[in-house]
């Protein structure tokens, strides 16, 4: 049986080439002439993908592993109490989301222990700050890293030296996460409160696909 790292790369291979295919598809609509696949670009996109579908798998089991589970009815409720949304103007309530319960003190064999069995999920103590952790980290940290990797190795398969690489990064930066913004809280959303974490990548490219639809029809980088 093939393992859940090799079942998610494949499905996200072909999600990505049909996302390609799609995007070659509507840029070329306004041409009277037939479709013509670029083959060129469709294998750079694919050999990005199979780049960067490891790590974000990774990536997301870790996150699941420090912060595990999935928020309830009645904690979503209990946020959105008179009480709840009062404590959220106070930098304590802001403080606690980024405190951990762990204990620094343990002894060493405990933390080697614990240093082994970094992917086996951690005591839940409230699914809703765990939620809240991972859609920060997935706006901010892995937003910022695929962004960036999206355009240097796309780039670099261009043809493109580190230099006039890195510039692009940096122009091409803001436009993109202005527009991933628009659509990436929602598959954040649903990613952390209702997908399992070995179907989250799968998921995100499938979203992919309708965001490559996206950028081809509206321009938007």
């Amino acid at each position: 049986m093939p393992s859940a790292l090799t079942v998610t790369f494949v499905q996200a291979t072909i999600l990505n080439a049909i996302s390609n295919i799609l995007a070659q598809l509507i840029d070329q609509r306004n041409n009277k002439g037939p479709f013509t696949l670029n083959l060129l670009a469709l294998a750079q996109f694919l050999i990005y993908g199979i780049i960067i579908v490891p790590p974000n798998f990774y990536w997301q089991r870790a996150l699941e592993a420090r912060y595990p589970g999935f928020p309830s009815r009645a904690e979503f409720k209990d946020a959105f109490s008179a009480r709840r949304l009062k404590s959220l103007f106070s930098p304590r309530a802001w403080l606690s989301l980024f405190s951990s319960k762990h204990d620094d003190s343990l002894p060493s064999h405990d933390k080697e222990k614990e240093k082994h069995a970094r992917w086996t999920p951690r005591a839940q103590t409230s699914g809703l700050r765990c939620f809240l952790m991972k859609f920060f980290f997935d706006q901010t940290l892995a937003s910022i890293t695929n962004i960036v990797l999206f355009v240097a190795i796309i780039n670099l398969l261009k043809g493109e030296n580190l230099s006039k690489t890195w510039e692009l990064v940096v122009l091409d930066f803001k436009p993109i996460m202005s527009a991933r913004l628009k659509y990436r809280p929602i598959v954040s959303a649903l990613m952390y409160t209702v997908i399992p974490v070995d179907r989250r990548v799968v998921f995100g490219s499938a979203c992919g696909v309708i965001w490559g639809v996206y950028l081809s029809l509206y321009a938007v980088v």
